[in-house]
């Protein structure tokens, strides 16, 4: 049974449930992005940023990456670059491996 949560939120927080809005792969509730991120938070395996990046990766929609990468700040654009780096690399390896 699903149940309505109301919360109270600052205007810093807002702000971060827009952008998530904005940025969720389509299809996707909020609320059930909320949940997928806090979860990964509260194991302790990712940074809040990480989980998001994570829920994001699985959307195919371009534009959501686009909204993404326009709105990040530099130091997060730097942990794109640097996962987008390591899934080329492990996607050409698999090229050469499937090309042999």
């Amino acid at each position: 049974m699903t149940e309505i949560m109301s919360l109270s939120v600052t205007p810093e927080a807002y702000k971060v449930f827009q952008e998530l809005r904005r940025v969720k792969p389509e299809g996707t509730s909020f609320s059930k992005s909320v949940k997928l991120i806090v979860e990964e938070y509260l194991r302790g395996n990712q940074t809040a940023f990480e989980c998001a990046f994570e829920n994001i990766l699985l959307s195919s929609d371009i534009e959501v990456w686009q909204k993404l990468i326009n709105a990040v700040s530099v130091e997060d654009f730097k942990k794109i670059q640097l996962k987008t780096a390591q899934i080329n690399n492990l996607i050409n390896k698999r090229v050469e491996k499937c090309l042999k």
